[in-house]
């Protein structure tokens, strides 16, 4: 009996080598096997007072981005900005655009600003200065067009202009207005001098 015994006891070691192999394996293996859950939209990072620049084609500056908080979300590369504001410098009358919070797309393209949407262009000897007001506004800062689909006011001097939607493009300097227009214009008074 004795005999049988120690013949039994490598066997015995060899059983449980094997049975802690497998444990093991199957232990290092269980992350590897969980399913990544990439649909989580959630900060990687979080920035306080950010400001942004981007220059054109001969190394002037386009336009300078500013905003109180970026939370930037590794899901979709997609950044959320608090109280953000766009000022575009390279005009003879410079822009610019805020709004209490934005939305900016994986590279920058497009700016989707939401809440108080603001927009006031500088005044220049022949105008007066522009405002625009809206509750939501998209925006492609480098090719500097805008477009809503909610109500938009526009004032420049006396002359005040409502519509329910809007479309710009402030290089061709063209404004279209869609949807229950309405405005009161008001025009230079032209003096007859003798």
């Amino acid at each position: 009996m004795k005999d049988r015994a120690h013949s039994l006891f490598p066997a015995i070691v060899l059983g449980l080598l094997a049975g802690a192999s497998i444990w093991l394996d199957r232990v290092t293996q269980q992350d590897q096997t969980l399913p990544q859950d990439n649909s989580r939209h959630e900060p990687d990072f979080i920035v306080d007072q950010v400001r942004l620049r981007r220059y054109d084609v001969t190394g002037k500056t386009q336009y300078v981005l500013v905003a109180d908080k970026m939370t930037h979300f590794a899901d979709d590369e997609s950044s959320d900005l608090t109280r953000p504001r766009l000022d575009y410098l390279n005009r003879p009358e410079p822009m610019h655009l805020e709004s209490d919070r934005a939305l900016v797309s994986k590279e920058g393209e497009k700016v989707l600003m939401s809440g108080n949407v603001f927009a006031r262009r500088a005044a220049t000897p022949d105008k007066p200065e522009s405002t625009l007001r809206s509750d939501r506004m998209t925006v492609w800062p480098d090719d500097e067009k805008m477009l809503t689909d909610t109500p938009v006011t526009l004032t420049q001097g006396q002359t005040v202009v409502t519509a329910e939607r809007m479309d710009a493009d402030n290089v061709a300097g063209e404004l279209h207005f869609n949807g229950q227009v309405r405005g009161t214009f008001y025009r230079k008074q032209i003096s007859n001098k003798p």
